[in-house]
C-alpha cells in the first residue's frame, strides 16, 4: 500500500515535470494519461502485495500471525 502511494506521488510529481514539455498537447489530454499512469502504479502495487501474500499462505504454509497476546 505504502509503495503504492509512493508511486502515485512520484508519477504526480514527474507529470508535474513534464507538463511544462508537453509541447502541442491538449491539457486535458496529457491529464488523462497522467490519471492512467498513476491508476496503473497503485493497481500494480497492490496486486503485487496481494500475489506476495497468497504465496507466503499457499506456497510457503506460512500461519498468519496472531494478534493476541499468549497466556502466561
Amino acid at each position: 500500500m505504502l509503495v503504492g502511494i509512493a508511486g502515485f506521488v512520484a508519477a504526480g510529481l514527474i507529470g508535474a515535470y513534464k507538463y511544462r514539455n508537453r509541447g502541442s498537447m491538449s491539457t486535458s489530454v496529457f491529464l488523462m494519461q497522467l490519471r492512467v499512469a498513476a491508476q496503473g502504479t497503485v493497481v500494480g502495487c497492490l496486486t503485487a502485495g496481494l500475489a506476495y501474500t497468497m504465496a507466503k499462505e499457499y506456497l510457503l504454509h506460512e500461519e498468519p500471525k496472531s494478534n493476541t497476546r499468549p497466556d502466561e
